[in-house]
């Protein structure tokens, strides 16, 4: 059986029990990258081109939606 020190016990405590600082940028970091997504998808600061996914007759998702989804599919991944 592994035995472990009382220094060993508390070290392992604080790390399960309080976000690393890596995470705690990871998230932030992700937060901001979703808003920048945001901000590209209201703005439109590419030209439109062809449409992928049409939701309605007026809406939908074309190819200068691209960049925003990557950056929403990096920021996710981040936030995971």
């Amino acid at each position: 059986m592994l035995q472990m020190g009382w220094s060993d016990a508390r070290r392992y405590s604080r790390e399960v029990s309080r976000p690393t600082t890596t995470r705690r940028w990871r998230r932030l970091l992700a937060v901001a990258l979703a808003a920048v997504a945001i901000g590209l998808v209201v703005l439109e600061p590419f030209p439109k081109g062809k449409v992928l996914l049409s939701l309605t007759d007026t809406h939908g998702i074309d190819t200068g939606d691209i960049p925003a989804l990557a950056m929403l599919l990096v920021a996710a991944a981040l936030a995971v």
